[in-house]
This record gives C-alpha cells, sequence and structure tokens, in this order.
C-alpha cells in the first residue's frame, strides 16, 4: 500500500497553464475549420512543387500556379485571368486580363458555353484528402440541415442561369436545386422572373465593383451522403423544370441576389480598403504573359437527374454564352457564431470549434509551427495577406504539402486568417498567441534554411514591422491607428487584448539571438508590457536547448536592454522559452520531474509542442500506431509534473491539434475528423480531463511506501491542485499492475477550523480512464467514431476534513480525484 499525502500549497497554478496550438497541417484549416468545403474556391490556387533531392537545395521548393486545380469543366471552355500570377519562386508575374478581376491579388475564370449547348455544368468534389481518395466526392449533406451558396458572377455575354446542387457520384440529388440567373446589361431579353438579378448585376459603380456582383441562396438538403458541388450553366432564364428558376425570395429552393458590390468594406492601413480595391478604384498589373486555358470535353452520356432537369428545359443559345466567376463558397448555414456581425468574412466549422472548446484552452497559439518560416524566403506566413475581404488575400503554398500524397496539393485560401483567430480566441476564453516570421525559414532537418539579414532594410521595414502592426491591428485605437481601423472595418471595433507573442518558431542558433533581440527590443520600446516568446529549437534536449536558455538566463538577470516585459501578463515570467517535444511516451514519463530542477527566475517555460509519438526516437510513423493508449498515458504522466511545477511552466499545448483523417501528413493528432465526424483521440481525452480539473493553487504531493513496493515513483504520477476547499488530484498509473493507494488530503488549519464535522461534509467524485496500452480510437471510412477507453465515475460522501480513503488505482491508467468541502 502506498500512501499519497496531498499538503498544504506550495504556489499558484499559471492561469494559462493548458492552451492549444492551432497550425494549418494535415488539413486542418482548409478541409477542415473553414466551413467552405469548396477546394480552390477561388481559382487562385498555389501549390507546392517538390523534389525530394537535397542536391537540388532550395530550388526543390517551388511555387506553382494551378488556378483551375480541383474544378471540373463539362461542355464549356474554362480560361483563368487576373492581373498577375506567381512565378517559380513566388515572384508576382504581371498576366493579361480582358477585364479586371475582383481584386489585384484574384483570379477568376471565364466560362464559355458554346451556341448550340442545349446543358454543361462545373463541379468541385470538395476536400477528400486526395491520394487514393482523390476521386471522391467529400461535401457532407445531412437531410434537413441548411446550406449557404455564394458565388460572385459577371455576365459577359448573354443571360446565363446558374443551376446550384449538390449530388452524389451516381448523380443522385443531395439537395433541391436553386436557380441564379444574371445577364449583362444590354441583354434586353431577360424575363421578369430573373430582372432582379438582372438588375443587381446593372451597377453604377463600375470604377470599383467592375460588373461583378455577389449571389446568394439557400440549398436543403434532401438526403444524408457524400457529394459533390454541381453547378449546372443554362443559356437564358427560363424554366429550369425540377431545379426550379431564377427568381423569388430568399428562402430555400428560391433565388437570392444580394447585389454586394465590391465596395462595401472598410480601408485598409496603406490607403487599400478592406476589400482590397484602392479608393481610387485603380487596379495594378497588365499585359505581360499569356494566360492559362484549359478546354474540357463534351459531358459524358449519362448525366444526374438534375442536370437532365436542366438540360430538357433549357433552350439552346443562339451565340456563345460567356461569364466570369470568382469566389465560391457552400457551407452548412449552421456555422460557428452564426448571426454574429464579427464573422462577416471566414466562417468556422461548428463541430470542430465545439471539439476544441471541450478542452478548455487557456490560450491558442497560431497560426504555427513551421509554416510560420516556411521553407523559402517568400513562403513565410505573412499575416497582413490573410486580413480584409476575402478575395483581397494574397494565397500561398502550403509548405506541408509535401507530405501529401502527390507532394503538392495543399495550398492555404486564407479564408481563415489572422481576424478570424483572433475572433475564435475570444469566442474560446483563450488569450491569443500570434507567433510571426523572425527572417529565418524553417531549421528542422532536410529543409535548407535561410536567413533575412538582420541589417537590411527588409528585416527592419518588412520582418520587423510586422510585429509592430499586427499589435496595432489587434489592441490599437480605430481613431488613431490605421491597422486598428482595418480591424473595426472588418466587423470588430474593440480591441483583442493581445499580451504575448511568439517571435519565430523552432528557430535556434546565435543568428536566432541576435533577431530575437533586435525584434523583442523593437516590441518593448512601444509596447513594454507584451510578452515575447523565445524559441529554443526543435529537439528536447538540455543540450541543444542550451544557447536558448543560457540568454534567457541573461535577460532575466537584467541583462539586456528592452527585452524583458514589464507588468507582464504571466506574473513572475517576463520573458518565455518555447520548448518542444516528440519523443516516446517512456521519455514522456521520465521527463515527469524534468522541471524540478528548474531556476525559479524571471524566465519561464511554454511546452508550446508535445507529442508521445516516438518521432524522435525512430518509431514508425503509421496510422496503426498513432495515438495509442500508451502515448497518452506518457503524456498524462509528464503533465502531472507541469502542473507541480506551473510556477515555471506558464502554458502547454499539444501538437497538432487537428487532421483530416482522409488527409493526413502527420499521424499522431490530437482531434481528427472527416466531413461528417470529429473524433477527438484518446489523447484529447486526456487532456480534456487535465484542463478541466485545475485549481489555482498547487499543493505538495508526496509519497510514503511502507511496504517498501519497488519502483513505485516511476510507475505512479501524481500532482494536486485546487482551492481553498477543492482539491484535484490525479494519479496516472503507467504500469501494468494495479497500485493500491492510501489517499491522504489536508485541507489545512484555517479550513479545518470553519469547516462542519459531519458524516457527509466531504464530497468526492473519482474519474477513472483506463485501456489496453495499444488501443486508440477509430474514425471510420463511414463516418462512424469509436471509443477505446473504458470511463467509469463514481461519487460518494464521507465525513471531513482531514480526508484519508483507500483507492485502487488500475493498469494503464489515469484517475482524477475531486475532493470539496
Amino acid at each position: 500500500m502506498v500512501t499519497v499525502m496531498v499538503g498544504s500549497a506550495s504556489h499558484p497554478v499559471s492561469d494559462r497553464l493548458y492552451g492549444a496550438f492551432l497550425e494549418d497541417i494535415n488539413m486542418s484549416v482548409d478541409g477542415g475549420l473553414n466551413a467552405n468545403v469548396v477546394n480552390n474556391y477561388s481559382f487562385d490556387g498555389v501549390y507546392l512543387k517538390h523534389h525530394s533531392m537535397r542536391a537540388r537545395g532550395t530550388d526543390r521548393w517551388r511555387t506553382q500556379a494551378d488556378p483551375l486545380r480541383f474544378w471540373q469543366f463539362h461542355g464549356v471552355s474554362a480560361t483563368s485571368y487576373g492581373t498577375q500570377t506567381r512565378g517559380e519562386h513566388g515572384q508576382r508575374i504581371e498576366t493579361s486580363c480582358p477585364a479586371l478581376p475582383l481584386h489585384p491579388n484574384s483570379r477568376y475564370v471565364r466560362v464559355t458555353l458554346p451556341a448550340g449547348r442545349r446543358g454543361a455544368n462545373i463541379e468541385n468534389l470538395g476536400y477528400n484528402g486526395g491520394g487514393r481518395h482523390a476521386g471522391e466526392c467529400a461535401i457532407a449533406i445531412s437531410q434537413g440541415h441548411r446550406y449557404d451558396f455564394s458565388v460572385y458572377v459577371r455576365p459577359v455575354a448573354g443571360v446565363v442561369t446558374l443551376a446550384v446542387s449538390v449530388v452524389n457520384a451516381s448523380g443522385a440529388a443531395l439537395t433541391d436545386c436553386v436557380g441564379l440567373s444574371c445577364g449583362g446589361p444590354g441583354d434586353a431579353d431577360a424575363s421578369s422572373a430573373s430582372a432582379a438579378a438582372a438588375r443587381a448585376c446593372d451597377t453604377d459603380d463600375t470604377a470599383h465593383s467592375n460588373g461583378w456582383v455577389r449571389l446568394t441562396c439557400t440549398l436543403s438538403g434532401m438526403a444524408s451522403g457524400l457529394g459533390k458541388l454541381h453547378i449546372g450553366l443554362v443559356p437564358g432564364n427560363g424554366h429550369l423544370g425540377d431545379c426550379g428558376y431564377a427568381g423569388g425570395g430568399a428562402d430555400a429552393g428560391e433565388q437570392r441576389a444580394d447585389g454586394a458590390r465590391a465596395d462595401r468594406d472598410g480601408m485598409h492601413a496603406d490607403g487599400v480598403r478592406a476589400d482590397g480595391v484602392r479608393a481610387d478604384g485603380h487596379h495594378a498589373g497588365r499585359v505581360a504573359t499569356a494566360p492559362t486555358a484549359v478546354s474540357i470535353a463534351a459531358p459524358s452520356i449519362s448525366q444526374s437527374a438534375a442536370q437532365s432537369a436542366v438540360q430538357l428545359a433549357a433552350p439552346a443559345a443562339l451565340s456563345d454564352t460567356v461569364i466570369d466567376l470568382d469566389c465560391v463558397s457552400l457551407m452548412d448555414a449552421d456555422t460557428w457564431g452564426a448571426g454574429d456581425p464579427k464573422w462577416r468574412y471566414g466562417r468556422f466549422r461548428r463541430d470542430l470549434v465545439e471539439a476544441i472548446a471541450a478542452l478548455k484552452p487557456a490560450f491558442l497559439r497560431f497560426p504555427g509551427g513551421c509554416i510560420t518560416e516556411g521553407v523559402t524566403p517568400g513562403n513565410e506566413y505573412r499575416w497582413k495577406d490573410t486580413v480584409g475581404a476575402l478575395y483581397a488575400r494574397r494565397q500561398q503554398y502550403n509548405m506541408w504539402a509535401f507530405r501529401m500524397p502527390d507532394g503538392s496539393s495543399y495550398s492555404q485560401s486564407y479564408q481563415i486568417g489572422f481576424y478570424e483567430y483572433f475572433c475564435l480566441c475570444e469566442d474560446l476564453g483563450a488569450k491569443p498567441l500570434p507567433t510571426l516570421f523572425a527572417g529565418m525559414t524553417c531549421q528542422s532537418p532536410y529543409r535548407d534554411p535561410q536567413s533575412i539579414p538582420v541589417n537590411s532594410e527588409y528585416f527592419r521595414d518588412v520582418v520587423v514591422q510586422d510585429y509592430l502592426d499586427l499589435i496595432e491591428f489587434a489592441n490599437g485605437d480605430p481613431d488613431t491607428s490605421q491597422w486598428a481601423r482595418v480591424r473595426r472595418d472588418m466587423g470588430h471595433p474593440a480591441p483583442f487584448g493581445l499580451d504575448m507573442i511568439g517571435i519565430g518558431n523552432e528557430n535556434y542558433g546565435e543568428g536566432y539571438m541576435e533577431r530575437f533581440d533586435v525584434i523583442a527590443e523593437a516590441i518593448h520600446e512601444r509596447y513594454p508590457s507584451i510578452l515575447c516568446v523565445m524559441s529554443a529549437g526543435l529537439f528536447p534536449y538540455h543540450l541543444s536547448m542550451r544557447r536558448a536558455w543560457n540568454h534567457a538566463r541573461d535577460i532575466a538577470a537584467g541583462r539586456g536592454r528592452m527585452l524583458l516585459a514589464c507588468d507582464p501578463p504571466l506574473a513572475g515570467s517576463r520573458v518565455i522559452v518555447d520548448e518542444h517535444s516528440y519523443h516516446t511516451p517512456q521519455w514522456f514519463a521520465s521527463q515527469a520531474r524534468r522541471y524540478d530542477r528548474y531556476p525559479r527566475d524571471s524566465a519561464g517555460v511554454m511546452v508550446g509542442e508535445y507529442s508521445a509519438n516516438g518521432y524522435l526516437a525512430g518509431r514508425k510513423q503509421d496510422n496503426a500506431h498513432a495515438n495509442t493508449w500508451a502515448s497518452a498515458l506518457g503524456e498524462a504522466a509528464f503533465l502531472t509534473g507541469c502542473e507541480r511545477n506551473s510556477d515555471v511552466v506558464r502554458m502547454t499545448s499539444y501538437a497538432p491539434l487537428l487532421a483530416h483523417a482522409q488527409g493526413k501528413g502527420w499521424m499522431h493528432n490530437l482531434i481528427e475528423f472527416d466531413a461528417r465526424t470529429v473524433m477527438p483521440t484518446l489523447n484529447a481525452e486526456v487532456e480534456r480531463l487535465f484542463a478541466t480539473h485545475i485549481g489555482p493553487m498547487a499543493y505538495e504531493c508526496s509519497f510514503e511506501n511502507r511496504d517498501g513496493e519497488r519502483g513505485v515513483a516511476d510507475r505512479l504520477f501524481v500532482s494536486a491542485t485546487g482551492s481553498e476547499d477543492t482539491r484535484f488530484v490525479k494519479l496516472v498509473n503507467a504500469s501494468a499492475d494495479r497500485i493500491d493507494v492510501t489517499l491522504d488530503v489536508s485541507f489545512g488549519l484555517r479550513v479545518l477550523s470553519s469547516a462542519p464535522r459531519n458524516r457527509s461534509a466531504c464530497k468526492l467524485r473519482v474519474v477513472r480512464l483506463s485501456a489496453d496500452p495499444n488501443a486508440r480510437n477509430k474514425l471510420g471510412v463511414d463516418g462512424v467514431s469509436s471509443e477505446a477507453a473504458e470511463r467509469r465515475e463514481d461519487t460518494f460522501a464521507m465525513a471531513g476534513p482531514p480526508v484519508r480513503f483507500a483507492l485502487g488505482v488500475p493498469a494503464y491508467s489515469v484517475t482524477v480525484v475531486t475532493v470539496s468541502l
């Protein structure tokens, strides 16, 4: 029998101990959190062209502009246009453009329906993860749900009706079909049924909107299943058979043309409106390179019911019908924050946000991760490219594309950008921790790192200035700050309350320390209370972290001008060092006492990325070995040490947070999902249990092993937190044997003297999770998940305080005991 004694309070617990780290990896954002299920929604696709041979150096990471990827065009010709495109090294290249796009950063598709064609369509499968799933439909429809569709259109020649629906792989309709009709100003034959839409296209503000109009409608789910977006192209505006027709009100099955034009948003800091169009209506870029064009063959004989209805009802056009399309969106109407005016732009998938919210994160670190630095100069994450109207956001290839099946098809559309991340933090009650590029590309092995000279104009005017402008964007006064006005015009006049910022990710070495100092000094010169987070590199070993910690200790001792935060948000920590750990479950258990020996000074620890995936030990990285109960137990043991040392360990967050089950680059993740289902892993169950049972004070824990049982300290891991009248005691048994424990909980003399002494004065709640070490939660191909851990919960009352009772801790288990008076 082992006695575990919980004694007096030792120190306050960091109020940000458990957080979340969100990076667009594993299709976490586009294909996941992003509620828009249309892949390459804006015909702006920018992808990675990757060569694995290191002999190519940085040239093995190249940009590939492929604006029509993931779209299928049947019976029409499709040409990509815009005023600029991207070269192999990410540079801007001017291109010819017959009519201006919504924004210089945006391209569009011009679709031509040949005269005489009695029906054609364009389709999008959604985010299916590629590889063996590349041809599969991936848009989830649920019967009875409503789905919001929108598209920017510009009629060029003739009148065309868009017949919008979602159909399955066999062509069966999953939603109703809604017609949206629009014709050019010169088309006098537009019928009364489409008059409202036609008038919406006839704008008197051509200098700004350039003929673009946004059309919207709502689809109703008629059957549940996976499908593809199907847009039939019908010349004219006649009756659409079973698909309905253009016109009418805004209800499901009817058209709604809101006439929203491209001049409705606020101003950017540089004189550009939030929609990115300059106030004088000027668009940069003119003829230089020929556009790319794609001619698509006619559709096959086999047609869906929706297609057939359109085809039979529509008369053939006497001349070619031409229309421009951009920013196609389809999402479940029940998005996170639906109806809240601050959510004007990017939208979040509700069930994924709810899964994150269940973790009770006290902070959210974003947007990375390695995508913060990128793999070549120019591939770094630029937050200024991610704010404003969606069509103004400049897309970028995702460096994690090299882990995709084709090594390419992963683009960052930035529909979810920094504004949306800040709003998400606000809704979760989590403090934001943005991490920005420090002038050094990714230094992970085999990544060909490069650095921007610290004394260069670019480093000063772009790299450093991005930090200062971000703080203004988050916290500034819109009356005096240009970037704060951007925030206000996007829908959030109040500040976001940013009080900490990460300088680089997994950067290390003398060059990084020099850049950290320059950036931190610039921040504290203007914003002295902002807490700066320093990277300690990517390896969890003391030797590899020594330079970072020596530098942090010097800063903590005052040997550094303007580098310490004044009155920082985390009391006692004026600089934070970010340690990352990817190792085996056994290694994590061995590190439960890692922080017992860390000095207590002004330098605190953030475990910004951790996962017991065995990566650094060379363990096999595949689905069968990922997220086992053994890995969750190792992490739980480690977290007891973080709680016991929460006066120096100020923040922790698991990595990666999210993973699309069919699009995983990393096998070991916290929450997995597909188009229909969200499945927290066993690791997430442990994290949620720890984060929802935490108090403001840590309490001393000690063992008394009277029976002389050997090795208990290496098998049983304990921590305790709580408040004056509550204790949360966590016990992790990482061994194959049951351990019998006597739990002795003291509440102190003050509580002892005031507490009523009766037989039911103390309430106990015991929650246990246990499983086979190799067990794991599974998400099936049918979208059904299975849970592997057995959860048992018991509540009872007993006399006290003090509290003393016997408890059996099962093999391979995590137990949380809540004692409350």
